[in-house]
């Protein structure tokens, strides 16, 4: 009897099997009649694309309209647009050649009108325009790139150098669609090299290679043994019991760090870093764990240098290194973190400065909003790179 219920089974999956093995997806109305054409299309280029307008036919099963043309690289591209649209874009194009563009209308049977052609032409891909604004100089530890992005197209920007065997070999690469761009790629000795950059888009349409000769600055990280606090008299106090020397102390996680009284905002302190350097970044680190991108941990804050102080505690003899705003990347609610935002606090928030800073001694950390906006702020962690010779 075990052995009957046995043979049951068996046949039932197999019978279960067989019958999914018969099934074949097919469109839900099936003919073999073509649609009719569309009719009076109109193209408009933009930068990489061209628009598309027309009139649809007449079809009550009409589903969608296709455009197809083969690239410069002999690949077919296909773009579809849904029968409740009259409207088109065919982008990533790689150049502003003329191209034989076919356009059909397709039922829900998947019968082809028969193509309806246009020549079309796209206007400059955006790429070349951020090619030819490049501007590669030398910066501390590396390159710095400058670049326009007038239509703000997503593109990436590949970093180039020479290696020791004289091929290009790729550094990084950094995706964006800033307007106007600038960063520096790291991590080089102060020795001549030769550096390249070109311009990709998502269809790996590129460039050619933006190239030049750099030595670049000689920077390191600044002595932290050596800096000191300076009492300014506008200065912040200092709350909890934990002073202006737990920013430098090298500890980043638990509750090590400085910490104000509720002093309110906006609020500075000022330390001595003992030695006259030029900067070229700095880092700081929010109070960790569950604080993070809450509490006192700094919003909006300022970088401000100087080699002569004033004593009264105001900004005279002061310069604004830079202007900071601490970003979550998640964009969720204060105490809602996503494990991105766990590393990116982790990793510290780090600021390029601007070459055309002065050398300075003198530190001033200025907190215009915390993230709770209230009246104290506190820091884990300060790290200030650049040359001091």
């Amino acid at each position: 009897m075990k052995n009957n219920k046995w043979y049951l089974l068996l046949a039932f999956l197999c019978s279960v099997v067989m019958a999914c093995k018969e099934e074949v997806l097919s469109p839900l109305e099936k003919d073999s009649v073509a649609p009719q054409q569309i009719s009076n299309p109109v193209s408009t280029s933009t930068p990489g694309a061209v628009t598309i307008k027309y009139n649809l036919p007449s079809d009550p099963d009409l589903m969608y309209v296709m455009a197809e043309y083969t690239n410069k690289y002999g690949k077919t591209i296909s773009v579809k647009a849904s029968a409740y649209t009259n409207t088109l874009t065919v982008d990533g194009f790689a150049d502003t050649a003329f191209y034989n563009l076919n356009l059909y209308a397709v039922d829900k049977s998947e019968n082809k009108s028969a193509p309806v052609t246009i020549r079309v032409k796209a206007l400059e891909p955006p790429i070349f325009a951020v090619r030819r604004s490049l501007v590669l100089a030398s910066d501390f530890g590396g390159v710095n790139i400058t670049f326009s992005n007038p239509t703000e197209a997503n593109v990436a920007v590949i970093v180039l150098y020479k290696d020791s065997l004289g091929n290009f070999a790729t550094k990084e690469t950094i995706y964006t669609k800033q307007k106007n761009g600038l960063f520096s790629s790291r991590g080089f000795p102060a020795k001549e090299t030769i550096f390249g950059v070109y311009i990709r888009d998502k269809w790996d349409n590129r460039t050619d290679t933006a190239k030049a000769t750099i030595t670049p600055i000689f920077e390191k990280q600044l002595d932290k043994s050596k800096f000191r606090v300076l009492t300014l008299p506008t200065d912040a106090k200092v709350g909890f019991g934990l002073p202006i020397p737990l920013l430098w102390n090298g500890i980043i996680s638990g509750g090590d760090m400085w910490h104000t009284d509720d002093t309110g905002m906006p609020c500075q302190i000022t330390f001595d870093m003992g030695v006259t350097a030029k900067i070229s970044r700095f880092t700081i680190w929010q109070r960790q764990d569950n604080w993070i991108y809450a509490h006192g941990n700094p919003k909006r804050y300022e970088i401000w240098g100087s080699t002569n102080p004033a004593s009264d505690g105001s900004y005279t003899n002061w310069t604004r290194l830079a202007s900071c705003v601490s970003v979550k990347p998640s964009g969720m609610p204060s105490g809602q973190n996503t494990q991105e935002d766990v590393s990116a606090a982790a990793r510290g928030e780090e600021t390029t400065v601007s070459l055309n800073a002065p050398p300075v001694r003198y530190i001033r950390v200025r907190v215009l909003e915390t993230w709770s906006g209230g009246l104290a702020t506190h820091i884990s962690e300060m790290t200030l790179f650049g040359n001091d010779n």
